[in-house]
């Protein structure tokens, strides 16, 4: 009968353990989960993540989620200055200027977005999760086998055609749902969403021989360009029903240079520019033959904030189509104040710490008035 006792304990003590593996298991489990990055990665990442890293243009859609005192460093483009001229730097930036405590954080990297990295710092900086905006699985591959920190691939290439605002918006999904923040996900997309329905509708009406042929300037891809330097899908055009001159190089918003003849053929009635080479840009149209341009000769000629800098500034991009449609279609934004509804939009991206930011980026770089 003892021995019975005896072997009735031992077999009880066995299940026990084993029931308690196996619940330490479920808990250890629970503590990560697998997540699929936009490159199509699986990423096992932890449940509860307090301390973010964001690179490659990454961070303007990190702090949108409202997270920015998670953040734990920069890149060395978003420092307030650079030692650099005519390339994006933090006080460019919507993002950093609305959160301008984040040029404290020490920089993770020497060089343009994905570049330069600097790995024991990232380390000692111990961020639960990397965000990196890249297309490039090897490279995105190659930054948590050197941290051994997990690193999620975002989208942070351009939008403006229903391919790549699903991109967008997926990454928007990705993102939320590593920081927990799903709802948060869907109310950045409703937001972009809704603005975009509202433009669309005050300009739904327009006829084809209506429409204004307008051309964008200046747009920046890998550096700043002058008046050669465009965007056949320019996304505020797109938006409000305006014909972009140029919209047959491309089924796709990029940046492109086209021929000084092309533009010169194209002869657009309105001419939009993005202010980041005001030199060679003022100088383009101070010099044949693009002072002969019509909109040139009768002062048609509109600055505008970057859409992209340093990556892709999607309030920028919003705004910019208000101003655009108050300026080509008066009429139908005749309840707009551009000012206002602009700071509304930073608000709305930068949960309510948008107002200076837009004043600082707008004083900068002379935004939303006539060229003279």
């Amino acid at each position: 009968m003892e021995d019975f006792v005896m072997f009735s304990k031992k077999i009880l003590t066995v299940i026990f353990i084993s029931f308690l593996l196996a619940v330490l298991s479920i808990i250890g489990s629970a503590e990560e989960i697998i997540i699929n990055d936009i490159l199509g990665r699986e990423v096992s990442i932890p449940n509860k993540v307090e301390r973010i890293l964001a690179v490659g243009s990454s961070l303007r859609e990190i702090v949108a989620f409202n997270v920015s005192e998670k953040v734990v460093g920069i890149e060395y483009r978003e420092k307030s200055e650079t030692d650099e001229k005519g390339v994006p730097q933090g006080s460019d930036l919507p993002y950093m200027l609305a959160y301008p405590e984040l040029y404290d954080l020490p920089v993770v990297n020497i060089g343009v977005g994905g570049s330069g990295f600097n790995h024991e710092i990232i380390i000692q900086l111990k961020p639960d999760v990397i965000f990196m905006g890249a297309s490039d699985r090897k490279q995105v591959d190659d930054l948590m086998n050197k941290t051994k920190i997990p690193v999620v691939a975002v989208y942070t290439n351009p939008v403006g055609t229903p391919g790549q605002d699903k991109l967008f918006f997926d990454s928007l999904e990705i993102i939320g749902e590593v920081l927990n923040k799903q709802e948060k996900a869907a109310e950045l997309i409703n937001i972009i969403k809704d603005y975009a329905f509202d433009l669309e509708e005050r300009t739904k009406g327009i006829s084809e021989v209506n429409k204004v042929n307008a051309y964008i300037g200046g747009r920046a891809f890998f550096g700043s360009h002058g008046i050669t330097g465009t965007d056949p899908q320019w996304p505020p055009f797109n938006l409000i029903n305006v014909k972009n001159v140029a919209f047959e190089l491309s089924d796709l918003s990029s940046g492109i240079n086209v021929d000084k003849e092309a533009l010169v053929g194209w002869n657009p009635d309105i001419i939009f520019i993005s202010p980041v080479s005001l030199s060679t840009l003022e100088s383009d149209l101070k010099t044949s033959p693009f002072s002969e341009l019509k909109a040139v000769k009768e002062k048609e000629v509109y600055y505008v904030l970057p859409y992209c800098w340093y990556s892709y500034n999607k309030e920028n991009l919003i705004a910019n189509a208000y101003y655009v449609g108050k300026t080509v279609y008066p009429e139908l934004f005749q309840d707009v104040d551009i000012d206002e509804k602009s700071i509304e939009i930073y608000n709305s991206f930068y949960n309510g710490k948008g107002e200076n930011a837009y004043i600082q980026l707008k004083d900068r770089f002379g935004a939303f008035k006539k060229y003279e």
